[in-house]
């Protein structure tokens, strides 16, 4: 088995995938938040912050792999709440995974990065980045570092451009952008274990929604590359609010 470490652990999509990865890889999870999910006997928790400090050496021994998700993940936050999470630390992330020779980093980019562009164009995963807020520009700075650290040629970088992650019980979709950008939780699990286990080199930017029956990001070079087969639809999943939204 893999060891794969996991930032942010306890938010919303580390919760979903620290769950689902207990008996595909040995875990070492991160977050500054009290760890409240069962861990296998070969699994680590380390409660740190990692914008204050940084991990320890010991928690990269033997680690294969990275998947990088703590950050501040509001669209309407301001720079100053966003630079020490989401640049500073993520730098950090990015600098360590290359000192330890990790060889895969799977970034969680957002769909953010290219919000800019109109919601009546479908936005393939090689489209230049064109934020419409500061929170989808330090994703984008967090792509770049990808490939920058990708061409050191110690690592490879897959940056998944994420959509609209909800749970099936209680979604927060307002619209119908939100739909077309839905990613359910199992479709977000295959898409992490894709992309940590496809064979890319370098750097690869992938877009991550489900199927939905109208979609934001295209998802052909995802699933090319990637071997992605999302499985759930928002427009079936979730009927009663077509009318609400169109």
């Amino acid at each position: 088995m893999k060891r794969v470490m996991i930032t942010g652990a306890m938010g919303r999509i580390g919760r979903v995938l620290s769950n689902a990865f207990r008996e595909k890889f040995r875990l070492v999870l991160i977050d500054r938040a009290e760890c409240d999910i069962d861990l296998g006997s070969q699994d680590e928790f380390i409660s740190i912050d990692i914008v204050r400090q940084e991990l320890p050496n010991a928690a990269f021994l033997d680690v294969d792999a990275i998947i990088h998700l703590a950050a501040i993940p509001h669209a309407s936050a301001s720079f100053d709440e966003l630079l020490p999470a989401n640049i500073l630390a993520t730098q950090r992330i990015y600098e360590q995974a290359s000192k330890f020779n990790i060889r895969r980093l799977v970034f969680a980019s957002s769909a953010q990065v290219i919000e800019g562009y109109p919601l009546d164009l479908q936005l393939r995963s090689d489209v230049l980045p064109k934020p419409a807020n500061l929170y989808g520009a330090t994703k984008a700075f967090g792509e770049a570092l990808g490939a920058y650290y990708a061409s050191l040629g110690t690592m490879s970088v897959v940056a998944l451009r994420i959509g609209a992650f909800e749970p099936y019980e209680s979604p927060n979709l307002l619209t119908l952008r939100d739909l077309t950008a839905w990613l359910s939780p199992r479709d977000a699990i295959q898409l992490f274990q894709r992309a940590l286990e496809a064979p890319v080199e370098g750097f690869l930017v992938a877009n991550g929604i489900s199927n939905n029956r109208l979609k934001r990001l295209a998802l052909d070079d995802t699933r090319r590359r990637l071997g992605y087969e999302p499985q759930d639809d928002a427009f079936s999943a979730f009927p009663e609010l077509l009318s609400k939204v169109i």
